[in-house]
């Protein structure tokens, strides 16, 4: 009798190899989107933490923080000024009262004596996804205006120069007037989170990641000629990037979003309708023209108006 043996063939083998490879292949895309997932959580609890912190110093102080501070403007990015900015304000809301405390306010922020305190890196203000910035930036910036400009005292957002905002002063309604959103820095201009700058402050006026190209991008930019640029909106989050509104909601925002809806969004009394509510229905002139129906009141109650 012919003895048998026992095992696989290389074909076989090969088979079992190709479909553990298939499976690895498959399940890496949704392992790395679990991952996404998590850090984009993680980035809207963060987001949560600084909208309570917002709320906080309203309460106590009847307005907003000022976006930075500092002897007049326009803020350019550099590091010669007060600049102490919104962060500041509420840090003892984050669970860094001790870095509110170390804080000199008698001086600049880029003095040697804050020099401590420029260096540290607050987890509240990192982003998870962030990556190629340094350690002590912040990720998220506060909306000093609807447009690209530089950061003054007649911006029309909520967080600018010198400016405290009232809630009675953002007539366009809390819940559609953004107040935070996620920003990257090239890492040789960013000047950290303490820095009432283009550092801690973006504005409107650029579609959502538009900013990657200068940021990531190999072209190289004339730091003095753009010294008074501030910026819009960046995520390291595939497709877009978070908002903070002023109700303490947060959005996440498309690439595709419509720049004139952005725009709306970053200032706090246009008095205009809010875009976000538009919608797809026909205009009136093109719907079909139906003769009207003549209602007549029923006699009952012509009755009972003349008792």
């Amino acid at each position: 009798m012919r003895k048998r043996n026992i095992g696989f063939t290389l074909v076989e083998l090969l088979v079992v190899i190709a479909i553990i490879g298939v499976l690895v292949g498959l399940s890496l895309p949704a392992m790395q989107n679990l991952r996404e997932l998590s850090r984009r959580n993680a980035c809207q609890q963060n987001l949560v933490e600084l909208s309570l912190g917002l709320s906080a110093y309203s309460l106590r102080h009847t307005h907003y923080p000022m976006g930075t501070i500092a002897e007049s403007g326009p803020i350019r990015n550099e590091a010669a000024g007060y600049h102490h900015n919104w962060i500041t304000g509420i840090l003892p809301t984050l669970d860094a009262q001790a870095v509110y405390d170390a804080i000199d306010r008698d001086v600049s922020v880029y003095a040697p004596s804050n020099a401590d305190v420029r260096s540290l890196a607050i987890p509240t203000l990192r982003c998870p996804s962030e990556s190629g910035m340094r350690q002590n930036t912040t990720c998220y910036a506060g909306i000093h205006a609807s447009i690209e400009t530089p950061i003054d005292e007649t911006n029309d957002g909520v967080l600018f120069l010198n400016i405290p905002v009232r809630d009675d002063d953002i007539t366009d309604g809390l819940s559609y007037t953004a107040f935070l959103g996620e920003k990257l820095s090239r890492f040789e201009e960013d000047l950290g989170w303490i820095s009432g700058t283009r550092s801690s402050l973006r504005n409107m006026g650029h579609r959502i990641n538009a900013e990657l190209v200068r940021v990531r991008g190999q072209e190289s930019f004339n730091l003095e000629a753009d010294i008074s640029y501030v910026g819009g909106l960046a995520s390291d989050h595939p497709g877009g990037a978070h908002l903070l509104m002023g109700g303490g909601d947060y959005k996440f925002m498309s690439e595709s979003t419509d720049l004139e809806v952005l725009r709306q969004m970053g200032t706090r009394a246009d008095g205009e309708v809010p875009l976000q509510w538009k919608t797809i229905e026909p205009p009136s002139e093109s719907l079909p023209v139906t003769k009207p129906v003549e209602v007549t009141k029923p006699a009952e109650a012509e009755e009972d108006q003349s008792e």
